[in-house]
């Protein structure tokens, strides 16, 4: 392989309730943490749980347990509550009102850090709805990274940038670094909303080759215009132990869509393994969003200039 072909895969866990926002339970978090910890162990990789504060009060094991293997532990809001612009239609979770973003941050981050013990700097939005208040706020609270941008959705961008305070789908000077969550870009997308080229739910609908062979499709177009390629993905503790099909509650039976808790529990675990192997043989390396930001910024970005 070409010593010039950059690979950087970036694992991430969104440390959140089951099922995303259909569920209150934590499943996934109490007891999907410790199996995923294997495989990353296993292959010596590091990656990044972004918690719910929620999250942190359900599952403290689970934050113990990472803490300990060494990986960087990051924030996903309060209560998995929506702080941004909505991408596609989800019933009863409307994005809180602009001014309530920046204290809602401010609290799960202070509730992270009494946790675990260290301040949160890596931030992802539930569902990648972001907005200009919440990387506003992201930045004033000190946050070195956001994770946020789906680029099936907004389509643009693959690599990272310091975004815009006006658009934080732009570039812009803030100190903050965006990482994109990966799509296959080289493809239009047959959804209206393009969802269907995200990397997400592919390892687990698709296999873990299926996403390397994205990742692989991505790659050879950024190597030819002289880019490097990076890779962030986006997982969840719940789709690595089993997941019901139906959720009954007080006033309503909700039967989910197939696609969104197949291959939930050791399935996933197997792909998960086979993906990380299909990286080493393209010789990427690994980090967590924190030190990524440390390597994007050291060997791709022009220095500021004397003043």
């Amino acid at each position: 392989m070409n010593t010039n072909h950059k690979l950087y895969v970036l694992i991430s866990f969104d440390m959140e309730s089951d099922i995303g926002s259909w569920s209150n339970e934590h499943k996934g978090v109490i007891e999907g943490t410790a199996p995923i910890l294997q495989v990353l162990a296993h292959h010596q990789v590091p990656a990044t749980f972004l918690y719910t504060g929620n999250a942190t009060l359900a599952g403290p094991e689970s934050l113990a347990m990472v803490e300990a293997a060494g990986h960087e532990i990051g924030c996903h809001t309060l209560q998995h509550e929506s702080v941004g612009t909505p991408l596609f239609e989800a019933p009863g979770i409307p994005p809180v009102l602009p001014e309530e973003v920046f204290n809602r941050l401010k609290r799960a981050t202070e509730m992270i850090e009494a946790k675990a013990g260290r301040r949160p700097v890596s931030f992802r939005a539930p569902r990648g709805w972001g907005g200009n208040e919440m990387i506003q706020a992201l930045d004033q609270l000190g946050y070195l990274v956001d994770s946020s941008y789906m680029a099936y959705f907004h389509g643009e961008y693959l690599l990272p940038y310091h975004p815009s305070a006006h658009d934080w789908r732009k570039p812009g000077d803030l100190r903050i670094l965006e990482i994109p969550l990966f799509a296959d870009l080289t493809v239009p997308g047959e959804l209206p909303d393009h969802r269907d080229r995200d990397g997400w739910p592919k390892l687990r609908t698709h296999g873990g080759r299926h996403l390397a062979d994205m990742v692989r499709r991505n790659a050879e177009q950024l190597w030819a215009a002289g880019k490097p390629m990076m890779v962030c993905l986006y997982l969840h503790p719940w789709e690595f132990v089993p997941m019901p099909t139906v959720l009954d509650t007080d006033e309503a039976r909700i039967e989910l869509k197939p696609w969104l808790i197949q291959n939930c529990g050791q399935r996933a675990l197997d792909e998960l393994d086979i993906f990380i192997t299909e990286m080493r043989r393209l010789d990427a390396s690994f980090h967590t969003l924190r030190d990524f930001r440390d390597v994007w910024v050291h060997n791709y970005e022009k220095p500021a200039p004397r003043v």
